[in-house]
């Protein structure tokens, strides 16, 4: 394999490195290897008190516009966390896109910048400092060594780009401020230096080398352990040793943090992140096959010479945990719920592109959910109109006596009206604009439930901006296919394990086949239109045409459980659907989220997941069927006809041969002592041992990428009810606290979402 493959490449240039290292290449005495490491932890005439847990993981994370250096927790080395999870610390510093990096153990990180020169940094934030704090600049250019690895015992092996193995010695690796002396080349003709070079991935334990092919179409891959030598006369490797088989062909990366145990993970084109653990002498065993979610880069661990499992009742906490504040226990609100107030009445507010307020514009709302299943075109249902005030707001009350098929699609919704609220106007150079609202309201006699749902898709009320026209809506777009969509922005995330989004909102504009746009969609033929004062239309536009163009079933995340240390989760999403799910516009040739439906169709079954953990968090995700529709409507007194397309989300539906609702993506990232410390003192709260807490009333935070449908990525939230509930358990274990705290709230007041550690 082509050594720019691989995900590790590191250079330097043999002038300036000999130069570098101009010192006295004295061969030293045999190369110790690390002490045995047993199954149950003890190691050969080693003390117990000597082996670590805890061991700090680095991931250089290079998928965002600028290169990250996270830091992980492995809690529990020895066993590959077979019960537990890579703790995701929170910690991260800024590392060079193109710099790389490795480790050599006693916190000290090695860093190749892009420029080639060679520099050591301490991770002291255990003690409250920095990730990358600096040590000495060894400076250079090192500019011909692929790969780079260090076993933490003194040793680095550097792999040349013409083949051949590089051996370093470091003076007091503990201080990364030794001198580096050559004390071995090996030869290109080595087999363990040829596994170096064809290897995805190279890492290091002591005097052991790893190497990791990854499987091909016709057989799986495995890792190999080379053992190293430097006594004179010895073959400088042992035979190769298999110690983790079946390495599947999406997987480029693995590192361990001692003797014994490994991890893997995928990579691109895999986009998961999910990484797997083995442990055991020889041959090692699958211990945890998602220990630890998006996981993306290179990743080296703080090698330890021999591992330890924690005390049963240790609480992962990364350096030394301050002592435990006041907190109030938590208990679960049963009062009744506040009568929603009567949320009769559709809302909203119109701007120019600039935000500035869009005045005295006549508005038309018209009810959405009266479009037939069928394919058939249908004219949509006006429920009234108004005229946006100075500051761009504008009000419809419900009529009264409901239409007819508005009333049907209501009762069919579990009482709540989604609407379309239409603006139309144009420049003094008569260029059209339109805006789009989706809003929802609900009438007195409408379930509370329903009545509930309005209330919170209020709170996510923003303005509307009206967008330009374009020439290229006055024709019908040809539809991209499901191979075409895969490649959108919104079905890249999806593809990932971890929850990347949370609550932030999503950008203003997607594109269905590709990244997110970065052109201007308010310069219309060279020119600006977002602060063009906007006038009424002459001759307005008409009423709406809608028509399906085509359907699919997404699973979209409804809720979330969380439970660190000795706790289990639980979430419930039962009887009835009742979510918040936003609605995408294409004008022009991008989307934009202009506004929510509120969905409460009836369930006939029950979904959720109970009593997972510990250490465990993730999403739960309902099959919905979301609708691709046509909007049709003429202007001009009816001279100029324009397209338009909307996304919108629509009952629950179980797709033939699928479940009724399954995992999403991992949040154990928000867990853990790192969030927990930076949470407000007035959000946190604790629950006794063998007692349960939960979540029932308000709503769950706004899920920011809660589904792709048609390669558009959509928000959602949910109301908490008896039938919709987070709920955490906490376990037998008095040795700590168990700690939870709310995301935006205290837990018995609206937090969305809570959190465990």
């Amino acid at each position: 394999m082509p050594k720019a493959s691989s995900p590790r490449r590191f250079v330097l240039s043999a002038a300036c490195a000999s130069a570098l290292l101009a010192t006295t290449l004295t061969v030293p005495a045999a190369f110790a290897d690390a002490p045995a490491r047993a199954i149950d932890g003890s190691r050969e005439g080693v003390t117990a008190q000597a082996c670590a847990s805890g061991i700090a993981t680095y991931v250089h994370d290079v998928s965002g516009d600028e290169g990250v250096l996270r830091k992980f927790l492995d809690w529990d080395p020895l066993t590959g966390n077979a019960t537990g999870a890579l703790h995701d610390t929170g910690v991260s510093t800024p590392l060079d896109t193109y710099s790389r990096f490795f480790t050599g153990g006693h916190g000290i990180i090695y860093v190749v910048t892009d420029e080639g020169a060679l520099k050591t940094y301490k991770d002291n934030t255990a003690t409250g400092g920095s990730l990358l704090t600096p040590v000495r600049n060894y400076g250079g250019d090192w500019s011909t060594y692929a790969t780079i690895v260090s076993g933490g015992a003194g040793r680095i092996f550097a792999l040349r780009y013409t083949g051949s193995l590089d051996v370093f010695s470091i003076a007091n690796p503990a201080s990364g401020t030794g001198a580096i002396t050559k004390v071995k080349t090996v030869a290109a003709t080595n087999a363990a230096v040829i596994a170096m070079d064809r290897a995805n991935d190279v890492w290091a334990v002591g005097s052991k080398v790893y190497t990791l092919r990854r499987g091909v179409a016709d057989r799986l891959g495995e890792v190999k352990q080379w053992t190293y030598n430097e006594t004179a006369g010895a073959a400088p490797f042992s035979a190769d040793t298999v110690v983790v088989s079946r390495v599947g062909t999406k997987t480029f990366t693995g590192w361990s943090p001692g003797p014994g145990t490994f991890y893997t993970v995928g990579a691109t084109p895999d986009y998961s992140g999910v990484a797997s653990s083995y442990t055991g002498s020889g041959l090692t065993e699958l211990a945890n096959d998602d220990v630890g979610s998006g996981i993306h880069g290179d990743v080296h661990a703080d090698i330890a010479s021999c591992l330890a499992s924690p005390s049963a009742d240790a609480k992962p906490v990364l350096g030394s945990a301050p002592p435990e504040a006041p907190a109030p226990k938590a208990v679960t609100d049963t009062s009744p719920d506040p009568a929603p107030q009567n949320p009769a009445e559709f809302t909203g507010k119109f701007t120019l592109g600039d935000g500035s307020p869009a005045a005295g514009l006549p508005v038309r709302v018209e009810a959405i959910d009266v479009t037939s299943e069928s394919t058939e075109e249908k004219e949509l249902t006006t429920l009234g109109t108004a005229v946006t005030a100075a500051d761009g707001t504008w009000k419809v009350s419900l009529p009264a006596t409901l239409p007819a098929d508005v009333r049907q699609a209501a009762a069919a919704n579990g009482g709540a009206i989604n609407a379309v609220a239409h603006v139309d106007g144009q420049t003094a150079s008569r260029q059209l604009m339109r805006g789009t609202d989706f809003v929802v309201a609900a009438p007195a006699s409408a379930p509370a439930m329903a009545r509930a749902l309005v209330a919170s898709a209020t709170e996510d009320d923003a303005p509307s901006k009206l967008r330009p026209v374009t020439d290229a809506m006055g024709e019908e777009s040809p539809q991209p296919n499901e191979v075409q969509t895969a490649y959108s922005w919104a079905s890249e995330d999806e593809r990932n394990s971890l929850d990347t989004l949370g609550e932030q909102p999503l950008p203003e504009y997607q594109s269905d086949t590709s990244g997110i746009p970065q052109d201007d969609p308010y310069i219309v033929k060279g020119v600006d239109t977002k602060s063009m004062e906007i006038r009424p239309m002459d001759g307005g536009c008409d009423r709406t045409k809608s028509k399906i163009i085509d359907t699919q079933i997404r699973y979209t995340t409804v809720a979330e459980g969380h439970a660190a240390w000795d706790s289990k989760a639980s979430v419930d999403y039962d009887s009835k659907l009742s979510s918040n799910v936003e609605i995408a516009v294409k004008t022009g040739s991008n989307w934009t989220i202009e506004g929510t439906a509120t969905l409460g169709s009836a369930m006939s079954v029950t979904t959720g997941y109970t009593n997972k953990g510990p250490h465990y968090a993730k999403q739960w995700k309902v099959p919905i069927e979301y609708k691709k529709i046509k909007e049709t409507w003429k202007c001009n007194y009816g001279k100029d006809t324009y397209y338009r397309y909307r996304i919108q989300g629509g009952k629950y539906k179980v797709p033939s041969g699928g479940v009724v609702g399954k995992y999403g993506k991992d949040v154990r990232n928000k867990d853990g002592s790192g969030a927990y410390y930076k949470s407000p003192h007035k959000h946190r709260a604790y629950v006794e041992p063998e007692s349960f807490f939960q979540l029932s009333k308000n709503r769950s935070v706004k899920f920011g990428g809660a589904v792709s449908a048609f390669g558009v990525k959509l928000g959602a939230s949910t109301q908490y009810d008896r039938d919709h509930r987070q709920r955490i358990t906490a376990g037998k274990k008095t040795s700590h606290r168990h700690d939870i705290w709310g995301k935006n709230d205290k837990v018995d007041g609206k937090p969305g979402v809570f959190y465990s550690f």
